[in-house]
């Protein structure tokens, strides 16, 4: 069986399950910078967790970006294992894991979950040069983030794609939800039987929630908005209810098992963020046959949205486009041709299908090694 390290922050849970999946196939250890962090609640201790990897925790508490940690050297070792995945360069800790194996000549992968280019100096576009082009293969998510990847020297035949996710199979909705069916939703989360537009993420000001609530003022009074979601900047938050108008609802962090009924219970989903590498809300929502709005800034947007068969993108910021969008969606989102295509733009976005594009990957770095083709990347 195949040695797989990766080099994580978090055991936050879309990672954790994807680790006990790929830890079926490979005998996987998981280097976690700290057990959890600040603002992000999930329980990685429960029934079924860590049980098919073995997780190794440098720090007891939360994770500080920070902090340097130079502990993580003594689990990076050359042949120790038949492969290395580092998905983070910017916590110190996980630099100086990195850093280290660009030294040391130990070959790695680096899997990111997204990225997007912004304006930067040159001192910086080196810098990022340095270190992205250090590792010899590369696990992207998506067009765009390959276009990252590219932007940094590196070869679009060292690039492969995996399907970021945090859905497992079952997860998936099997048919659209019905108008019959949202209305029972609702009543079971003692919501009125209204048009519903659905937000899911931390209530920060880069996710957008005040351009929402911008919009919303141009759309039908008649309809009402939930806002869900964990509210680490309380300043940010305190304004938002006192922007917000007698038909937005908040609401508090949601477990997985309860959150599919807020998506199964709207008419479309809002996710107004200034910027995203990835938006793993958007899976969900598409999953649940939502139609999804969001903007050109949010990388799983760009991958996943036929511009409206399943959502559509607007400018990050303009309230007036978001607002039109919203609009047409209470509409139309409950059209069966909508929710079906919403279906369907994310059947391979799995758990199952994500480890098994890792699992192919090792096969074949693993023969390839053997040849001694790839002795190093």
């Amino acid at each position: 069986m195949k040695k797989v390290l990766f080099i994580s922050n978090i055991p936050s849970p879309y990672r954790a399950a994807f680790f006990e999946e790929l830890g079926k196939y490979v005998e996987l250890t998981v280097l976690f910078e700290a057990k959890r962090a600040r603002g992000i609640v999930f329980d990685w201790k429960g029934k079924g967790k860590c049980q098919n990897f073995r997780p190794i925790f440098l720090k007891d508490g939360y994770i500080e970006e920070r902090r340097l940690d130079l502990s993580i050297f003594k689990f990076i070792k050359k042949n120790k294992y038949d492969v290395i995945f580092a998905t983070n360069y910017s916590y110190r800790t996980e630099l100086a894991a990195y850093l280290k194996m660009m030294l040391f000549h130990i070959p790695f992968v680096l899997e990111i979950d997204g990225g997007i280019l912004k304006p930067e100096s040159r001192l910086l576009y080196g810098l990022k040069t340095f270190l992205i082009k250090g590792a010899g293969r590369y696990f992207s998510p998506s067009g765009e983030s390959d276009r990252f990847l590219q932007h940094y020297g590196v070869q679009k035949k060292d690039i492969f794609r995996y399907y970021f996710t945090s859905l497992r199979e079952q997860d998936l909705l099997k048919s659209p939800v019905s108008n019959q069916q949202k209305k029972a939703i609702r009543k079971r989360l003692g919501l009125e039987d209204k048009k519903t537009v659905l937000f899911v993420g931390q209530v920060i000001p880069r996710k957008g929630v005040d351009v929402l609530l911008r919009a919303l003022k141009k759309v039908d009074a008649h309809i009402q908005c939930l806002v869900v979601g964990p509210h680490p900047d309380t300043g940010y938050y305190a304004k938002m209810k006192a922007l917000a108008g007698g038909n937005v609802v908040f609401k508090e962090f949601q477990a997985a098992k309860e959150l599919k009924y807020y998506y199964q219970c709207a008419d479309v989903f809002a996710f107004p963020t200034r910027y995203d590498i990835w938006g793993l809300v958007v899976n969900e929502a598409l999953a649940n046959g939502l139609p999804v709005v969001t903007t050109t800034q949010c990388v799983a947007g760009k991958e996943l949205i036929q511009d409206g068969a399943n959502g559509r993108l607007v400018e990050a910021g303009n309230a007036s486009q978001l607002a039109d969008a919203i609009t047409y969606y209470l509409k139309h989102g409950c059209d069966g041709t909508v929710q079906q295509a919403c279906l369907q733009s994310v059947r391979k976005y799995t758990i199952e299908h994500m480890a098994k594009v890792h699992v192919d990957f090792l096969k074949h770095y693993v023969q390839r090694k053997a040849e001694s083709k790839w002795t190093t990347f």
